[in-house]
């Protein structure tokens, strides 16, 4: 019931923006479907915020979710219409504590569902935190695949590439292979002049091993928080490991631009949360003209 009544918000929201007969001829609307997959510990109430203003003014007018269970099967509310409505696909992950690498495998998933179902033959991604690495781990290992729809255009939004800061949060796992991704801190890292992290930790082996394998077409804009409060990060992700996204990929894509959001807005989670900044910026990048 989710998914149809997000797809009745946007129809609603579109019918009030026509009614104050505002201009979006510069927006371009195509078939091609978003994806936008969540953080660590979160849901697809984190990603909703950042297409509200696009929502609002009827640029994307479609929507569909798509839950991940904990046994790793699909659960489908909402359908792809083959309009050019910029559709919009709001995974969640009902065990959101799997893990940057499960994420990524269920990403797969849904876009091998969403080849067979629809003829998807290419979208656009969205991603925070380990969303947003888990859709760089995607594109690394199966981003160049022939076999697969093409990787067109990449929104990722504080991405832990290479560590995330060891804060003893709560929703933080103490123990288990997952415990050693926590393993950055304030000031502890530093980026070359070509963008290379002086320490890789192992999350960024992972994907440095495959840099070559990131496809050529992909168009990436990197967004990170800095709250200027002197520890160098959003508060969770320090500004080198999000900033590390470049050693990885600016001299293969066809194009990587990074964005900075500073002080309070720049918190971490207050990049997906009613972020006007951050949602104009993304608005622009998938579907300007």
């Amino acid at each position: 019931m989710l998914g149809l009544f997000f797809t009745g918000a946007l129809i609603w929201a579109g019918y009030m923006y026509q009614q104050r007969h505002e201009e979006t001829s510069h927006y371009q609307k195509t078939a091609t479907p978003t994806i936008m997959m969540h953080g660590w510990s979160s849901s697809l109430h984190a990603e909703e915020p950042l297409i509200k203003t696009a929502v609002a003014k009827r640029i994307t007018t479609e929507a569909m979710v798509i839950h991940v269970t904990p046994e790793g099967q699909l659960k489908v509310e909402g359908k792809l219409t083959g309009r050019k409505n910029n559709p919009l696909i709001l995974v969640q992950f009902d065990n959101n504590r799997v893990g940057e690498v499960r994420y990524a495998q269920g990403l797969l998933r849904i876009v091998k569902y969403l080849q067979k179902k629809y003829g998807m033959k290419k979208f656009n991604v969205v991603g925070h935190s380990m969303g947003a690495y888990a859709w760089v781990y995607y594109a690394a290992h199966w981003g160049s695949s022939p076999q697969l729809p093409q990787l067109n255009k990449m929104v990722l939004l504080a991405g832990p590439y290479d560590g995330i800061m060891n804060k003893g949060h709560a929703n933080q796992p103490l123990t288990g292979k997952l415990a050693g991704l926590w393993d950055d801190a304030a000031h502890a890292n530093k980026l070359a002049k070509n963008g290379r992290p002086k320490i890789i930790h192992p999350e960024y082996q992972r994907l440095l091993k495959h840099r070559e394998k990131f496809p050529r077409q992909v168009h990436i804009l990197n967004i990170y928080g800095d709250l200027e409060d002197g520890s160098d990060s959003d508060g969770l992700v320090t500004v080198p490991s999000v900033r590390s996204l470049r050693y990885l990929v600016a001299d293969r894509v066809s194009s990587y631009e990074e964005y900075r959001i500073s002080r309070n807005m720049g918190q971490h989670s207050r990049l997906h949360i009613d972020n006007p900044q951050v949602s104009e910026k993304l608005m622009n990048y998938l579907w300007r003209k």
